[in-house]
């Protein structure tokens, strides 16, 4: 079995490190960093990415798609794209894992300005709070996990949520969950919720075979490698670079279509 994520970096991998602790398929993750952060794209470049990741899993037959990414996400429910890949809704599974009816959402400002998580969850009659919290993807891909910065960014995010009397908070980005010590201290009364938690419970599970990841990085691949190693991901894999060598649009109404060059690293 072929499973395929795809993040612009490595906030994904808390989607990734789910999965292959209950199942040993064959996982690919592009982690597109050259094209890093999405949260300050718009709908239209991140939906080509999206056809161009498709297709690319289709080329390497992957047989299911698991949403690594609350941003393209977002985009996808919201265009109703559809795919010939089963594809996992990370945003539907945060929303599915709420079960109080004051619920804060924090997510990149694509997600935010989308109103995806406030959507889905208003119709479960739920009284929604959300905020964006764009400085965090960057502070997750420097590795900056802890120290007063990190406690000063989150205070600047979180403060507000203290008056809304929010029982839940959804992190509504995958970088988050790298944040989710320092985010529960700001916010003690708060249930946490990983939506990739929720998601992990659509995989099949089989431990019978050992997981094996190949990720293919559209960066600097020495950088994601210590990257890596500083979030010590300990599942067997490989990295390749997947080099963007040119792009051509079809017109205005199709994705774009992408040449792929995969070299080994």
């Amino acid at each position: 079995m072929k499973i395929g994520l795809f993040d612009s970096g490595i906030g994904g991998i808390s989607v990734l490190k789910k999965l292959t602790y209950l199942n040993g398929a064959h996982y690919i993750y592009i982690a597109d960093t050259e094209r890093a952060p999405y949260g300050i794209k718009t709908p239209e470049t991140l939906e080509s990415f999206v056809y161009q990741f498709i297709d690319f899993f289709e080329r390497k037959n992957v047989d299911e798609v698991f949403a690594a990414c609350n941003t393209t996400d977002s985009i996808i429910i919201e265009k109703e794209l559809k795919f010939n890949i089963k594809y996992h809704s990370i945003v539907k599974a945060g929303v599915n894992a709420s079960k109080s009816w004051k619920v804060g959402v924090i997510g990149t400002n694509v997600t935010i300005k989308n109103e995806t998580y406030k959507k889905q969850l208003e119709r479960l009659e739920k009284e929604v709070f959300q905020k964006s919290a764009q400085l965090f993807v960057s502070l997750v891909e420097e590795g900056i996990f802890y120290g007063r910065m990190v406690e000063a960014i989150a205070n600047f995010y979180l403060n507000s949520f203290r008056k809304t009397g929010i029982e839940e908070l959804i992190l509504g980005c995958t970088h988050f969950p790298f944040l989710k010590g320092i985010i529960s201290r700001v916010l003690p009364k708060v249930k946490i919720i990983d939506p990739a938690e929720e998601l992990s419970k659509e995989i099949s599970i089989d431990r019978s075979k050992k997981p094996f990841v190949e990720f293919y990085v559209t960066g600097d691949i020495k950088a994601f490698e210590r990257k890596l190693k500083r979030i010590n991901f300990r599942v067997p894999h490989v990295v390749h670079r997947l080099e963007i060598r040119k792009l051509k649009v079809i017109d205005s109404e199709k994705p774009n279509i992408i040449n792929w060059d995969v070299r080994s690293g």
